[in-house]
């Protein structure tokens, strides 16, 4: 029986450093059905002579050439999903390393538990990589398991692309979403938590890269730690606060009451200045911030709603 394909979409950006490590990790994939499409952002260093050598190796590996330069890693992955044709697609940054199971393991939940009729992802973990030292710094890069639009909902941003793999129907929601946006991933979440199902895989699947030029930043334990709950910080960011409202204001009409509610309830809760207030619509409405309820009851009593 022949292998489901699987779209990997790659974002670059002056990855000269990185991204041979990265595009090596995929050709050593357990599972060999996939197809790479690279789109380069406008870089200024040799990034575009590494990729070009693999192409000519790699009858899998296709280099976008749309003559845009500088979108931003989240325009620059808004393009690449414009080719995407495969039942499964998943994000890759340029600068990971992918453990070699991590397509075939992702895959064999997709074909479990995904339908046809609606967006559906699956997400994985992964180990923080410090770059600098050569050794793993963090044991996961992500510690919030949400399972409903009520535990995603005050995330700010999504799953990482690079751990989600998604089907064609996810694909076509995001292809066609026009609204400004922050992240990618962000989108494709919160479109799974909202419209289809999402589901968990508790592996750790990749070397997530730290290093002063990704997009994510930094991962240190005390780092995750100060920014959950210094008033320095919000519970909400501004600008995940406006990708949730136009997200909002594009698909209501297409949403079950259920949710309109659950959406409406969390804007009401950047505009209400009483603690208890807010605490009371958590707890009418179900809210907590991943598996964490009380986490979200103490971010809103620390810090500042949004920033």
């Amino acid at each position: 029986m022949k292998e489901e394909k699987i779209d990997i979409l790659l974002a670059c950006y002056n990855g000269e450093n990185y991204i041979r490590n990265q595009i090596l990790s995929l050709q050593q994939q357990t599972h060999t059905n996939w197809h790479l499409y690279i789109r380069d952002d406008g870089s200024t260093d040799h990034t575009l002579e590494i990729v070009r050598a693999f192409i000519e190796k790699d009858s899998r590996i296709t280099l976008i050439k749309d003559h845009k330069k500088n979108l931003g890693p989240a325009l620059n992955f808004k393009e690449l999903f414009e080719y995407s044709t495969a039942n499964y697609a998943i994000c890759c940054d340029q600068d990971d390393i992918w453990f070699e199971k991590k397509l075939a393991l992702l895959l064999k939940v997709a074909k479990d538990k995904f339908s046809d009729e609606y967006p559906c992802m699956v997400y994985s973990d992964g180990y923080g990589y410090d770059s600098e030292e050569g050794i793993i710094s963090h044991q996961n890069i992500s510690n919030l398991d949400a399972r409903s639009l009520e535990q995603f909902m005050f995330f700010n941003g999504g799953y990482q692309g690079c751990s989600v793999l998604f089907n064609k129907s996810l694909t076509k929601m995001f292809q066609q979403y026009t609204p400004p946006f922050y992240m990618h991933d962000d989108i494709i979440s919160l479109l799974a938590f909202t419209f289809g199902k999402v589901y968990r895989l508790p592996k750790k699947l990749m070397l997530y890269r730290q290093h002063d030029n990704n997009v994510t930043g930094n991962m240190t334990r005390d780092s995750l730690i100060k920014r959950a709950f210094t008033s320095k910080n919000s519970v909400i960011s501004i600008k995940h606060l406006k990708e949730k409202m136009a997200f909002f204001s594009h698909y209501k009409e297409y949403m079950s009451e259920k949710h309109k509610i659950l959406f409406k309830s969390y804007f009401q809760i950047t505009s209400t200045k009483s603690y208890w207030k807010k605490a009371n619509i958590v707890r009418q409405h179900n809210f907590s911030l991943g598996q964490y309820k009380l986490r979200l009851y103490i971010k809103l009593l620390l810090q500042p709603t949004v920033k």
